[in-house]
Parts: structure tokens; sequence; C-alpha cells
């Protein structure tokens, strides 16, 4: 190598970046994070209605399971409706052991109400983080000498109350009292 004098300048050296490569490589790594935060983002949102949807399925569950434990056991008071044009609004069964029990839907809460002598004492039975939006029953085999199986068919519509991905199931199950109505 020669030595470098005064009058010369030094050599230009190449080995750097130059600005095009550093903004090709700014933007694939702009799209990697653009990517990898909308999956981020995605998978939130799918937890977030994966819980609001489990939310409503547990507190069906509850809730029917808890009437569906008392009606076995229990006398169906009223007549058959007419299902499904016209199905009734609330439940009304004499247990052996409760007394008579209601259940109804007031401002999207299932409320059962036991009947204790003169006073009835009134308890919600589903959560606060879901909203009951229908609670319907069709009362059928309820007919002395009909010969028929008495049972009801609960109908629900339950949302949960969650602002971001709100959740909804609509649900059906029938449950049938264990003794024939002309035999109870």
């Amino acid at each position: 190598m020669k030595p470098i004098t005064s009058t010369q300048k030094p050599p230009i050296s190449n080995a750097g970046f130059t600005l095009t490569e550093i903004l090709v490589v700014a933007l694939i790594f702009s799209l990697i994070v653009i990517i990898f935060s909308s999956t981020f983002l995605s998978s939130s949102w799918l937890q977030k209605k994966a819980f609001n949807i489990q939310q409503v399925v547990e507190n069906a569950s509850y809730v029917l399971e808890s009437m569906a434990k008392e009606i076995r056991v229990s006398k169906i008071s009223g007549p058959d409706t007419n299902c499904p044009s016209s199905p009734a609004g609330s439940l009304t069964i004499d247990h052996p052991v409760n007394g008579r029990i209601t259940y109804s839907l007031s401002g999207g809460a299932v409320h059962r109400s036991v009947k204790v002598q003169d006073s009835s004492v009134d308890s919600i039975i589903s959560s606060d983080n879901v909203e009951f939006t229908r609670l319907q029953f069709c009362i059928l085999g309820t007919a002395i000498g009909d010969g028929k199986q008495p049972r009801v068919i609960i109908q629900a519509s339950i949302t949960s109350k969650s602002a971001i991905q709100p959740s909804r199931i609509d649900i059906q199950t029938a449950v049938s009292q264990r003794f024939l109505t002309d035999q109870y």
C-alpha cells in the first residue's frame, strides 16, 4: 500500500448499504410485523368469542338442568298449551318438597318463585353475564285420561352481555315428569 499524502484523497469504501437496500429491508420488516400483529388480533377476537360462547352455554346448561331436576319429580300444573303457535311464558309445578314453583322470564333473567304458605320467595337463577331473550314452555300430556306422559318442552334464546364479540344461542329441551297424570 502506498502511504497517503496530503494532496491525495482516501479511497471511497463500498462496504455500506445503499438507500434503496435500506428501504427494501424496512418494507419487508414492516410487512412481517403487520402480518404477525393481524394474526395476533384475529386470535384475540376468536378467544373472546369462544369465552362468550362458553359463558352462554354454561349458563344455559345450569338453568335448564336446575329446572329439569325439579320438573322430573313434580306435577306439572296447568293445561296443555297450543304449541308451537302459542307456548306458555311461565311454568308452574307442584314439587313434593318445595311446594309450588313458578319459572318465568323477567328483565332478561330467569326467575324461580317458590310459594311458601302465603308469601312467595323469588330468586334469579341465571347469571348476570348473560341475557335470556326468550323463555317459553310447551306443556303436553297433562289432561287426565289422555294416557300421555306429561312433559314440558323448554325453548330459550340466550345472549352474552359482552360488548365485544357477543354470542347468542337458541336451545330447546324436553323434560317429562316421572308419573303419569292419571296416577299422580
